[in-house]
């Protein structure tokens, strides 16, 4: 049985920690999982790296395992892809979750992760894939992959649970939502880039009192809301849930996922919403249209466009075009993202 460590980044909640234990869960019956979990960031500071480095290429060395997966790109999956590389493990998988190709604008410090560390990083990887075709598309880094050794997209799966067995009811009476409201979600972090301001701002200009926005998650700009949406939050039209563990519960009694983010790859929550048939209004970037087809299985709209928000939100709130998007939707995710096609082809990368 191969040994695998798996590059833990700490994440309480979300896509990265869904993903390392959707990974054990599914394939640890083939293959021994090894958590190696990161307790620290060091920043940019080159000292402080250099410590990073030597730490976990210690701690890698005490399991001689036979491959390592690795969260990246970015500057913390190079500093764990270095520590790796110079390490007695035998093959570098480097799971490609974000980029700095994905951030538009520039300053030094982004040029050199982008031309130099980025590429480094994929470069000393035994094996890479990403998690979107955009991703094979836009990220140039993976240019300088060596040769045979983009093993292509390697999709999150669909999270296959049952809807039927999901107890509807329990999120709207906790709140003292009435069932003729039309309930909106936000699920995942709230920062800047995933579009809380645009939300904010098509909240605003919507002032429709059949709609309730639950904002679940944490994040900085969670602070936004409060300064920005006091007169929604007191009339309960916005509603801060803060971090949850009963997500499904949450979208199983929401009608709408809005998700309007500046970038993606291939988001969990959506797959997450997908599966509890929450109408989904979300942006045209990235891996979303990857799992969202406009007009079929739900509404793409522009980034960072508020009117465009409040017009799919709108178009929405017809019941009978929430259903035709949301069977289509779910149907189509759970072909597309089975597990065939996805733990079966990583587990082909890990094992070959």
């Amino acid at each position: 049985m191969k040994k695998i460590l798996l590059h833990d980044q700490g994440y309480i909640v979300g896509g990265p920690k869904a993903v390392l234990t959707g990974i054990e869960s599914n394939l640890g019956h083939k293959m021994k999982f090894i958590r190696l979990l990161q307790q620290e960031a060091c920043g940019y500071n080159p000292i402080k790296a250099i410590k990073f480095i030597n730490k976990y290429r210690k701690a890698i060395n005490k399991h001689h395992a036979d491959v390592i997966y690795v969260c990246g790109l970015e500057y913390t999956g190079f500093l764990m892809t270095f520590a790796a590389k110079f390490s007695n493990v035998r093959c570098i998988v480097l799971s490609v979750h974000g980029s700095f190709w994905d951030i538009k604008g520039t300053s030094l410090r982004v040029a050199i992760i982008k031309y130099l560390i980025e590429p480094l990083e994929v470069f000393w990887a035994d094996k890479v894939f990403t998690v979107c075709e955009e991703a094979q598309r836009h990220i140039k880094a993976l240019r300088f992959v060596r040769k045979g050794c983009n093993k292509g997209v390697v999709y999150n799966t669909f999270p296959g649970i049952d809807y039927k067995k999901v107890k509807s009811g329990l999120v709207r009476k906790e709140f003292d939502i009435s069932n003729d409201k039309i309930v909106v979600s936000v699920v995942g972090r709230i920062h800047k880039d995933k579009g809380h301001q645009y939300i904010i701002d098509a909240i605003k200009k919507l002032n429709d009192q059949r709609f309730v926005f639950m904002i679940v998650g944490t994040g900085e700009f969670s602070t936004e809301y409060v300064k920005q949406c006091k007169k929604e939050i007191e009339s309960k039209s916005i509603i801060l849930t803060g971090a949850r563990n009963d997500v499904n519960n949450i979208l199983k009694d929401s009608d709408i996922f809005l998700f309007a983010t500046l970038h993606e790859n291939h988001s969990i929550a959506l797959l997450e919403a997908v599966n509890m048939y929450c109408a989904s209004l979300v942006t045209n970037i990235g891996g979303n249209p990857e799992i969202i087809e406009d007009k079929r299985g739900g509404m793409l709209i522009p980034e960072k466009d508020s009117d465009a928000i409040v017009n799919g939100l709108l178009q929405l709130a017809n019941p009978t075009l929430r259903k035709q998007y949301t069977e289509y939707a779910y149907n189509y995710a759970k072909e597309k993202f089975s597990f065939e096609n996805t733990y079966g082809k990583l587990e082909r990368i890990l094992v070959d």
